[in-house]
């Protein structure tokens, strides 16, 4: 379970990488388009891609993190960290629309998530291995 608690934070972490590389695309794009004097109809695909992975890919994988997590005995703060910061990641989007400087404070809350995720995988990698309790003997009298 710790190797997949690992596999699991570094895929999450490489996500939101992927996301910071479609958004920059999209910023591209746009700024092409405007210089060009083209007429932006709609959200270009690499976008519509970053808000999948946002919106929908990687809380399933925090979500499932954190479920290896507790099945493990391994990683769970960070996991819970994660979990919070995911959230607070989805809010500031959805505020970045009515507000486009927030989008500032969900860029940088995207490095949190990475570094959330990449502590937590080192964490569980060189954690000690939970031993298990020793049963109690009652003495006999």
């Amino acid at each position: 379970m710790r190797q997949t608690y690992k596999i699991l934070a570094h895929v999450i972490a490489a996500a939101v990488v992927v996301q910071a590389a479609l958004i920059a695309w999209t910023t591209f794009m746009a700024i092409g388009a405007i210089e060009s004097g083209t007429e932006i109809a709609g959200p270009p695909l690499p976008a519509m891609i970053h808000g999948t992975l946002g919106m929908y890919v990687i809380p399933i994988l925090v979500l499932a993190l954190l479920v290896i997590a507790l099945i493990a005995h391994a990683g769970i703060q960070w996991a819970a960290w994660l979990v919070l910061a995911v959230v607070v990641q989805i809010g500031l989007a959805i505020a970045a629309f009515s507000a486009p400087a927030i989008g500032l404070l969900h860029g940088l809350v995207a490095f949190g998530i990475i570094v959330l995720a990449e502590v937590g995988a080192w964490q569980v990698a060189h954690a000690p291995a939970r031993a298990p309790r020793a049963a109690r003997v009652r003495p006999a009298h």
